[in-house]
């Protein structure tokens, strides 16, 4: 009897017994001892939870008048000591003892013994509560190593954009996590992933095939029910058993399967938002699936991490595509710019060589009308020359902030001023600067920084009349984090009208009805060169009476720099 009883209880349990009788406790023990139950005596409501915490046992046998005595304070104790709310507590009533409980015992009681006790009895429930709390501690240590499992395959979902990595990782680990034979993984023609059907076999088995492309209208159908239940469904070949089948077994599994075997699983759809683009069929031989509530939450919750994770591979994907695309439509443009004004530099230069040689009579003398024509030809061949430079320039790539370096923002600038006197003195220009006398660095593209400047330091000079100033200051705000060179003249200035626009490419701005010279790339060039460096550019100015640029570059630690 004792044997019988003690069969499927895993390892040695141990008991403590709780009653006001000492004799009443020693008999209980007897027939625990008899039953292999090692036990604990408590005779008063103080000793007993002495016991209980030091003995940690695997049941409890408390006569009704001990546990009475325990009716007011249960709930603190259980909050105090949480190990208690999971420990099986048998209750031994007195033999009429037919009333109700206080409802704060009730929740914890397990079972209950009549008395007079009888030792079969008493040692069959015993062993009843003791095999049912083991098997609720497996199913609980279960169903966190299925929570780490779980977690471990979503954090390998997220570690990679690979579609087929994901696919190759998650089915072994989930497979091998809930224990099946066969896992196989159908994804329907969708514009949110790529269409792919993928199985994976446990060891020493043989692989089973994926479902063809003629099986996926009645998969989506089992799909969009499934989504639309947020639920998965157990299915079964062979002989149909009830108990373990919700929906048919599909047509392929049963012709992979043979006549006379059974191969039952579960089913669950995969997707995001409000349609599916997939299912997950999770199949075992010979013996139906364990699937329970925690089994079908955790999967569930991992086929969402799969599902998201396959939507965003799928957009980066896309969207490398269309980088890879942009980037050689980029590299044609500027290999086709670089070549046409390479093929239109050479002979430009020919012209204007020619045109300067015969000007200056090399060729014999000219008459008036020939050398006024000659003029114009050669003024616009080198407006046709800055517009291929400009072009050129609005083509060239921008340098990744990574490639930037330190550029001594004063020392530019005073180069730049230095070359541009002679310009100035020829039209008849004070050109004036105001420099700090210790470098201030910004980073970025020294030969693009130079560039946009002098497009700024050029415009001011060509717009400002004879007898007028241009002045260059730079002012270094290391408390703000940043450096202001500022561009003043007193030339002809631009129309409220033009101000906006100054920036765009090819706009040119018109004073007294007439437009300007140039070609309206200059301003829009240097735009672009500030702002890549993370600066900008600002513009006011007043006809007749100048214009004022204002220039604004981070400083170097302010900045990011390769």
């Amino acid at each position: 009897m004792a044997q019988e009883a003690r069969a499927g209880v895993r390892g040695e349990a141990s008991a403590v017994v709780a009653s006001p009788s000492a004799e009443d406790c020693a008999g209980l023990q007897r027939i625990l001892a008899a039953g292999g139950y090692p036990s604990r005596a408590a005779t008063t409501p103080e000793a007993l939870l002495d016991e209980v915490l030091a003995a940690r046992p695997d049941v409890l046998l408390v006569d009704l008048e001990t546990a009475l005595a325990y009716a007011g304070s249960l709930a603190d104790l259980v909050a105090e000591h949480p190990q208690l709310a999971r420990l099986p507590v048998i209750l031994l009533l007195p033999e009429a003892g037919t009333h109700a409980l206080p409802d704060a015992v009730t929740p914890y009681v397990a079972d209950v013994v009549f008395r007079p006790v009888t030792p079969a009895e008493l040692l069959h429930r015993t062993h009843a509560a003791v095999a049912r709390q083991q098997r609720h501690q497996q199913q609980r240590t279960s169903s966190a190593r299925l929570r780490e499992e779980m977690r471990r395959i979503s954090a390998r979902i997220r570690a990679t954009n690979d579609p087929a990595a994901m696919v190759d990782q998650f089915l072994p680990a989930v497979g091998r996590a809930l224990g099946a034979h066969h896992l196989v993984l159908q994804i329907f023609d969708d514009e949110r992933v790529a269409a792919r059907s993928s199985t994976w076999t446990s060891d020493r088995r043989p692989p089973l095939a994926a479902p063809l492309r003629v099986h996926q209208d009645a998969s989506l159908a089992l799909a969009l029910r499934l989504w639309e239940e947020s639920s998965s469904a157990r299915f079964s070949t062979g002989v149909a058993v009830p108990a373990v089948r919700d929906v048919e077994a599909p047509a392929w599994l049963c012709d992979r399967a043979g006549n006379g075997s059974t191969v039952s699983g579960v089913v669950a759809a995969l997707g995001e938002g409000d349609t599916p683009f997939g299912l997950l069929w999770i199949i075992s031989e010979e013996t139906p699936l364990a699937w329970s509530g925690v089994e079908s939450a955790l999967t569930q919750h991992v086929l969402g991490n799969l599902a998201h994770g396959l939507i965003q591979a799928q957009l980066i994907s896309r969207q490398q595509q269309a980088v890879r695309k942009l980037s050689a439509l980029n590299q044609a443009k500027s290999d086709f710019v670089g070549t046409v004004n390479h093929e239109l530099r050479t002979p430009l230069a020919s012209i204007a060589g020619y045109l300067e040689m015969i000007l200056d009579g090399v060729g014999g003398e000219l008459p008036p009308e020939a050398s006024t024509m000659l003029q114009a030809v050669e003024r616009n061949t080198a407006k046709l020359s800055e517009l291929i430079e400009h072009i050129s320039a609005v083509s060239s790539r921008d340098t990744d902030a990574s490639e930037h370096g330190p550029v001594d923002l004063v020392h530019l600038v005073s180069q730049l001023t230095g070359r541009a006197v002679l310009q100035a003195s020829a039209g008849g220009i004070t050109l004036d600067s105001a420099l700090p006398d210790h470098a201030v660095t910004v980073s970025g593209d020294r030969e693009q920084l130079s560039a946009a400047l002098a497009i700024v330091l050029s415009n001011a000079i060509k717009f400002t009349p004879e007898d007028g100033t241009v002045f260059v200051g730079l002012t270094h705000e290391p408390d703000e984090g940043h450096v202001v060179v500022v561009v003043r003249d007193t030339g002809i200035g631009i129309p409220p009208d033009d101000l906006p626009r100054l920036f765009e490419s090819f706009h040119r701005a018109a004073n007294a009805n007439q437009v300007l010279p140039g070609v309206g790339l200059g301003l829009s060039i240097a735009k672009k060169t500030f702002e890549a460096h993370r600066g900008t550019i600002t513009i006011e100015s007043s006809l007749g009476v100048g214009t004022a640029v204002a220039i604004t570059l981070p400083l170097l630690n302010h900045a990011p720099v390769g």
